[in-house]
């Protein structure tokens, strides 16, 4: 799907969520409720005539609730893809930092002139093309490579400037994957290994959605979700200036509603 595309789905949250609110509301469902027991307190007069619109007010009530599932349906897919689109969007973000980094890691582009690299300088060239290699295979949706290259990039160079953005990456990648478990396991090693790094908050958001995933899945939602509040409100504790903390106040929103 284009980037265009994408925008419009995630205004189209919005808009689903005026519609709902416009075409059924709780004052709808008040309404048939209390002619119903009008209608039931009446007894037996008008027997006919108050059983058949009893009937009608049922229908109306069935139809209300089938319109209120397929919006939320609408909204739950259209919170889908706005996700989807945050998720894209850092993943063009990530690949874009690695181009630019690109030209000092070899020694060239603009700026003052530079020396021609030393064995370190050739070092961190083959860091940032192993790290390169393994976003390519990340883009390319070959999950499992993937992994097994950043995998290698953490052996060989665990010192490396891209250790934090690599272990991230396959946390991302076991996500894709559905294995949540190991994406929850992955991305608390970020966050201990890698505390102060650019990819901490980011962590600490996927491992908190993760989690909410797995108590959906084992129907253990009131357990798993008291474990992401407390990741969310340390996100907004800890790192105040990250992009991630106003989509921890909406989680955490969602929670205590």
């Amino acid at each position: 799907m284009t980037g265009i595309g994408r925008a419009v789905r995630i205004s189209a949250s919005a808009a689903f969520g005026w519609l709902l609110c416009a075409c059924v509301t709780v004052a709808d469902f008040r309404a048939l409720e209390g002619e119903v027991a009008a209608l039931q307190s009446r007894g037996g007069q008008d027997a006919s005539a108050d059983a058949s619109r009893l009937a009608d007010l049922g229908a109306s009530l069935d139809a209300l609730e089938r319109e209120v599932a397929g919006l939320r349906g609408l909204l739950e897919e259209a919170d889908r893809n706005a996700t989807l689109a945050r998720e894209e969007l850092a993943e063009v973000r990530e690949f874009l930092g690695s181009a630019r980094e690109t030209p000092a890691a070899f020694g060239s582009g603009p700026g003052p002139a530079r020396m021609a690299p030393t064995a370190p300088g050739a070092r961190a060239s083959d860091e940032l093309r192993a790290y390169e290699a393994a976003f390519r295979f990340y883009r390319s949706e070959d999950y499992e490579t993937a992994i097994d290259r950043f995998e290698k990039l953490l052996q060989n160079y665990p010192a490396s400037d891209y250790a934090d953005n690599a272990l991230f990456w396959m946390g991302e990648c076991y996500l894709k994957l559905d294995d949540h478990e190991r994406a929850v396991l992955t991305f608390e090693d970020v966050t201990k290994r890698y505390p102060n790094g650019n990819k901490a908050p980011d962590a600490l958001y996927r491992q908190a959605v993760a989690i909410l995933e797995i108590g959906r899945r084992t129907q253990q939602e009131g357990r798993y979700a008291a474990a992401a509040r407390e990741i969310f409100e340390k996100i907004v504790r800890d790192y105040p200036e990250s992009d991630r903390v106003p989509e921890a106040r909406r989680q955490l929103e969602k929670l205590s509603s």
